[in-house]
């Protein structure tokens, strides 16, 4: 098991809690028709998730009134309602937080009217254009399915989605241009794609093209650094899709997109607080392997260099310690050298080894995994012994019990014909310090030059882990001609 540190949820919950502001306060007066309930529900977005902001009992006028001295966070709230959790949304902005809603629980989008928020009507009315417009276009589109063989019909119909198309953009551009800086123009400018130009060249160019314009482009259409924006529903999903989906899966890559999106962020504001805790957990709690070199980089970049001040001293030791450990054993590292006994008390280094692959491998006489992995260890050894593989065994037998080593690898059949056994009793090598080895059995894959190329992987994948190790680097040096 990867010895990660992860940022306590505890400080997320308590940015969420300190993001009210002074001012006039807020006054949300809710009557719902066809509600029979005597309570609702005040939530709120904040990142990924949602969180209740305050529970209310309905008023002898039959209203829902969430009131306080203190203005709360701009951003788009929900009004839950009980026994089933449905919800509505409504808009907040900065300021004029005082407002009346009037809905009807069973249509609530077409029957919801808003007293002292202009911004939350224009906002239902671009939602309840959308209703009506999206009966229409299914309809379209069922008959265009019914008529594909009739190209005059087809393209008649096609005609017709297309202006659809074009009305639903026209209110999109006047919404976002005549209310600038209201949240129904970020929520709705939020929710456009970026349109790419025209390219030119093969296909495959031209995809390439694509996919760079579209990757630098991405967030044209959302601030990612505005306040409001972290206490809405379309952040994180974006955030989410640019960085797992959008960006390759390499830690590197990962990397450059990690510091591209917090650079857009106010290292001060609660974007970058919320998101650098969203990606150091992330990436500790990652079973992907390599990915604890996202880690290690947020860590070297961010909480080592004091862009992470909310930190409490000893968190900060912590997670800095842990990233130090593993940074010399990520993958893409020469593996740290380390010298160890056979049973003869005779040393061996690990960088001496002369073999295309070496599998380092450490194990335990009392280790029930490693009594599971044995076998796989063992018909692994025998079937890749002659294809330019070693298997370096270490026991992680300490002190007296250092003499189990030699028993529990003749039981386990760690014969020294397919495997090179050592043990190292007194932690003269350091390498429970140099390889992190919390747990055992912990399989590391190393090249000629000893660098790692693969690590963290159970013996039951090994065998084909390393074909695929063995064939990516073939493929490597074939390119390099």
């Amino acid at each position: 098991m990867k010895r990660i540190f992860l940022f306590s949820l505890a400080v997320l919950i308590s940015l969420s809690q300190a993001i009210a502001s002074n001012g006039p306060g807020y006054n949300i007066r809710v009557k719902l028709d066809n509600y029979p309930e005597k309570q609702l529900v005040l939530g709120f977005y904040y990142g990924e998730k949602t969180y209740v902001k305050d529970t209310v009992d309905v008023g002898p006028d039959g209203y829902f009134t969430f009131t306080a001295d203190t203005l709360l966070p701009s951003g788009v709230y929900l009004l839950v309602t009980k026994p089933d959790n449905n919800f509505i949304q409504f808009l907040l902005p900065a300021t004029g937080q005082q407002f009346t809603v009037q809905s009807d629980v069973k249509d609530f989008v077409n029957k919801m009217k808003f007293k002292g928020s202009d911004d939350n009507q224009r906002f239902y009315d671009y939602l309840q254009f959308l209703g009506k417009m999206r009966p229409e276009a299914d309809s379209m589109r069922a008959q265009l399915g019914r008529v594909k063989n009739n190209p005059a019909d087809s393209l008649k119909i096609t005609n017709k989605l297309a202006d659809l198309d074009k009305q639903v953009k026209k209110l999109q551009t006047d919404l976002i241009t005549k209310y600038p800086g209201s949240m129904t123009a970020k929520i709705v400018k939020a929710s456009l794609e970026p349109e790419p130009p025209m390219f030119t060249g093969d296909d495959k160019e031209i995809n390439l093209k694509r996919y760079y314009w579209y990757k630098a482009h991405f967030f044209d259409n959302i601030e990612i650094g505005d306040p409001s924006m972290l206490h809405g529903p379309v952040l994180h999903s974006k955030i989410e899709q640019y960085v797992n989906k959008v960006t390759p899966q390499h830690p590197d890559s990962i990397n450059v997109s990690i510091d591209y999106i917090l650079s857009k962020m106010d290292p001060a504001g609660e974007n970058f607080k919320y998101y650098l805790i969203h990606f150091l957990n992330t990436y500790a709690k990652s079973n992907i392997v390599g990915m604890d070199g996202c880690y290690v980089h947020i860590v070297k970049k961010y909480y080592a260099t004091n862009l992470a001040p909310w930190t409490k001293k000893e968190d900060l030791e912590k997670i800095v310690d842990n990233a130090k450990r593993l940074e010399p054993i990520l993958i893409g590292k020469i593996a740290p050298n380390i010298t160890v006994f056979d049973r003869n008390n005779q040393p061996h280094s690990l960088w001496d080894i002369d073999a295309d692959y070496t599998v380092l491998f450490f194990w335990a006489p009392d280790c029930g995994h490693c009594k599971k992995a044995a076998p796989f260890m063992v018909d692994f050894a025998k079937a890749y012994q002659n294809r330019g593989v070693k298997v370096f065994a270490v026991c992680t037998a300490t002190g007296d019990k250092g003499g189990e080593c030699w028993k529990g690898a003749e039981e386990k059949g760690f014969t020294d014909d397919i495997f090179m056994n050592m043990s190292d009793p007194y932690l003269r090598s350091r390498y429970k310090t140099l390889y992190d080895v919390q747990t055992t059995p912990q399989i590391f894959i190393l090249d000629r030059k000893h660098e790692i190329l693969m690590k963290r992987i159970s013996a039951e994948e090994l065998n084909k882990v390393m074909d695929q190790v063995m064939k990516f680097q073939e493929d490597k040096k074939k390119a390099k001609g």
